[in-house]
């Protein structure tokens, strides 16, 4: 009996000595958590981009359409005081927004927009009711300098852009207006500058999120002139258009370079 017993239980051990080493190998095989992965280095600086920038802004307080009669040109009438240098003009509100692909973090491009309006003051030779309103459109390439520094751009997302499109600026006043049978009559002239513009701008943007950024700005737009018009129009009498750019209003009607300015707040979605 005890032969019998020895003979069962060495068997039995060994076989559960073999079960336990053959199960170890497979417990080590257990594959581990996986780790948390990293955030890559470029989230939130490549993608589509839109920006939105309120802001205060000017330019000359004078009309960049003015009356500079040249070649012996007569001029019937009194053109007024805002043709001829007056300085009516203020400063206003400023509005722009823009749409475009960052391909890389260092550089984007895309489609702006803008809209502005500024105060006027009523002028010594009866002009009243002083308007000027001005937009835009183009394109723009914007910078990112520090986006070659991930322990910068981390936190802060300078820029720096320039771009090229139409701008329209147009002014309208009310003042008598002189007839064609020696009287005058209470009319409306509209000035219109139509310009190519190149508008230089700088920014830094804060990164509150890893797709939003707000941060000031500043920009300064060069608007050189296509053609200036000047028109006019009163009840019962026909209307006038006269522009730089055709007989016979280029002879007396000039469209000058000019420069305005705005700085104020940018809002910025990368994604």
């Amino acid at each position: 009996m005890l032969l019998l017993r020895r003979l069962f239980l060495v068997p039995s051990a060994s076989l559960l000595s073999s079960l336990l080493l053959a199960s170890a190998p497979a417990l080590a095989a257990e594959p581990s958590a996986e780790a948390p992965k990293a955030e890559a280095p470029a989230a939130g600086l490549k993608g589509f981009e839109l920006m939105l920038r309120p802001s205060f802004g000017g330019a000359p307080s004078d009309s960049p359409v003015k009356f500079a009669p040249q070649n012996g040109v007569q001029f019937q009438g009194d053109p007024g005081a805002l043709l001829k240098g007056a300085s009516p003009w203020g400063s206003g509100f400023v509005g722009q927004a823009s749409v475009g692909y960052r391909f890389i973090p260092l550089m984007s491009a895309g489609l702006r927009a803008g809209f502005r309006r500024v105060s006027g003051s009523d002028l010594d030779d009866g002009s009243t009711n002083l308007s000027r309103t001005g937009w835009e459109g183009g394109f723009y390439l914007r910078l990112y300098p520090a986006a070659a520094a991930p322990s910068v751009s981390k936190y802060v997302d300078p820029w720096v852009s320039v771009g090229v499109g139409y701008q329209n600026d147009a002014q309208s006043f009310k003042r008598r207006i002189a007839t064609s049978n020696g009287g005058n009559v209470q009319g409306d002239v509209s000035l219109d500058h139509h310009a190519i513009s190149v508008p230089i701008a700088i920014g830094v943007d804060y990164r509150v999120t890893k797709f939003l950024s707000l941060g000031p700005s500043f920009e300064l737009g060069v608007n050189s002139p296509i053609a200036g018009c000047m028109s006019t129009s009163a009840p019962g009498f026909a209307g006038t258009t006269y522009c730089s750019n055709a007989e016979p209003g280029k002879n007396f009607v000039k469209a000058e370079t000019y420069l305005a300015w705005n700085a104020g707040l940018d809002a910025k979605v990368t994604f």
